[in-house]
């Protein structure tokens, strides 16, 4: 694998401008979802619950059988 060393500062420098990465980042925030959405999301929370649970209670009694 290449090592930034490896490389030329010219053409270093052409890839930073043709990427545009001396740019400041986009401001990041928050956005609201909607219901539908924050019921999928809260559904995905139980159906991750739900599986640990199962994951431990079949570790449980295999351990124990």
């Amino acid at each position: 694998m290449k090592q930034l060393r490896d490389f030329q500062p010219q053409d270093i420098r052409r890839v930073i401008e043709q990427e545009r990465w001396y740019e400041p980042l986009k401001e990041v925030s928050r956005i609201r979802l909607t219901p539908l959405q924050q019921t999928v999301f809260w559904g995905l929370r139980l159906y991750v619950i739900v599986m640990a649970a199962v994951v431990v209670w079949a570790f449980l009694h295999g351990a124990a059988g």
